[in-house]
């Protein structure tokens, strides 16, 4: 696939493991600001491609650039097992790019973004700057998500912000009496029967619920067991948690992934980055709602972002009154050939498991 640049000579092609050391160099000679680690990098790259089950359907681990020999640029690729209108499949997404920062400004991002369509019949990368999205259209990528990302925020507790003003013991008595407020918000999504624990493994229930769920979901991540375990707890990248919704009978119901973001002072944020249930279960979602909102306000959570979306969880959540957060642009970008019915992009489930980068730490 090797393609030369007219003006500079450039040449493209794909990516594999060897060229993992070259790879990381362009890494730290890229994002200086960052100061990122060779070993985050290659951690990352070792996590997410080299020890990913489903890679082998693909013919590296992305396309790289090089300027007479010496590898200049590359866009990281990693495989994700997906279900598409009805179908199992596996898609390519994008993860980093990388160009030396000598190099920028002579259109090596978007020929990079351009020779990723020849890597896979389906490829996808989860965001893109607003620079970035002309560079899509123009290369053919269906956006998906339309103008906005559709995440939703909510308080979860005031006590943090009370014993931060006026100190720990009174703060604790004047949080708890605003809480009150938040109670009443969530009694509407209260279900009995329900508990809910933190899981430590997926196991065969994990698969039941997904091969009796997926079929009312039209495109999204494969959520069996295996595909949960190696992302969640054997190759992780960033310190997610599992949380498990069982009725009175025991039997799953529902669950969610999240992860606690800190931002210092005791204000803490808890991120949720996944939910999955059968969209026919009316009492799945609220009680999973319900039971995360007090677990994440006993532990001390001040803010809640739901990053998750879907039309029927964006309905659901403006329902309930939570406040939008505005993007700008598309989150997602696919290109497929041929095009996705619109009835597929329409209903694309966008989850927090679905990109992956070299910024999300352990």
């Amino acid at each position: 696939m090797s393609k030369p640049d007219q003006a500079d000579n450039f040449s493209y092609s794909f990516i594999g493991p060897a060229d993992i050391p070259d790879c990381i160099q362009v890494v730290l000679n890229s994002f200086t600001e960052f100061q990122q680690t060779p070993e985050c990098v290659g951690d990352w790259l070792e996590r997410r491609i080299l020890n990913n089950p489903w890679q082998a359907a693909f013919p590296g681990i992305g396309v790289g650039v090089r300027d007479q020999g010496k590898l200049i640029g590359f866009r990281a690729i990693f495989a994700q097992p997906w279900w598409l209108d009805g179908q199992s499949t596996v898609i390519a997404f994008a993860a980093n790019t990388s160009v030396d920062s000598t190099y920028r400004g002579r259109g090596i991002g978007t020929e990079l973004i351009d020779q990723c369509r020849h890597f896979a019949a389906m490829t996808s990368s989860t965001s893109a700057g607003v620079v970035t999205q002309k560079a899509y259209r123009k290369l053919g990528y269906a956006a998906i998500g339309g103008d906005s990302n559709d995440f939703f925020r909510l308080r979860s507790s005031f006590k943090a912000s009370w014993q931060k003003r006026v100190g720990t013991s009174a703060g604790r008595i004047i949080g708890s009496l605003f809480d009150l407020s938040l109670l009443l918000r969530d009694a509407k999504l209260r279900r009995a029967g329900f508990n809910l624990t933190e899981e430590t493994r997926c196991g065969d229930e994990y698969d039941v619920l997904w091969n009796q769920a997926r079929g009312g979901y039209v495109s999204c991540l494969e959520r069996s067991s295996r595909y949960l375990n190696w992302r969640i707890f054997d190759f992780p990248t960033c310190p997610l948690k599992l949380m498990g919704l069982r009725d009175a009978s025991g039997r799953l119901r529902a669950y969610a992934v999240w992860h606690r973001q800190a931002f210092g002072d005791g204000i803490d944020m808890a991120v949720l980055r996944d939910v999955f249930y059968r969209l026919d279960d009316s009492e799945a979602l609220p009680a999973l709602l319900y039971r995360l909102y007090a677990y994440w306000r006993e532990i001390g959570m001040t803010w809640i972002n739901l990053e998750v979306a879907a039309p029927w969880l964006t309905s659901v959540f403006r329902d309930l009154g939570y406040e939008a957060l505005p993007s700008q642009g598309n989150r997602y970008h696919v290109f497929s050939e041929p095009p996705l019915p619109a009835a597929v992009t329409e209903a694309w489930y966008r989850s927090g498991l679905d990109g992956d980068y070299f910024d999300n730490p352990l």
